[in-house]
């Protein structure tokens, strides 16, 4: 019975390891990446638009980074296969055609319609 807690501490301790991993990587490294594209965009053109524009930029992507779970499930509620227009197989369906009538102009290749 000894072993079996000991194996489960072990689990809950990678476990919080790994949060606090993940928290590291989503909280600081995002940050100081963020800041870094912001100056380096800023240093290298000296406007402030583009600076802030990677800033936006680099926010909207730790936003998409933060949130990856819930558009993860979003994408499934959204996109639902065979609730709208019929399918489309190859060979089937509707087509567009175009009619050309000859004009007896040559192209500029020399061809003629």
């Amino acid at each position: 019975m000894q072993d079996m807690l000991v194996l489960a501490d072990a689990i809950t301790d990678t476990n919080t390891l790994g949060v606090r991993f993940r928290d590291l990587l989503t909280g600081t490294v995002m940050s100081v990446m963020v800041a870094v594209s912001m100056l380096v965009t800023w240093n290298k053109t000296k406007s402030l638009l583009a600076a802030g524009a990677a800033l936006l930029g680099g926010v909207a992507l730790w936003y998409a980074v933060m949130n990856a779970v819930a558009f993860r499930d979003s994408v499934g509620e959204t996109i639902k296969p065979g609730g709208g227009a019929p399918a489309v197989t190859e060979g089937r369906g509707p087509a567009v055609v175009r009619v050309v009538e000859p004009t007896g102009r040559p192209w500029p290749g020399g061809e003629v319609l």
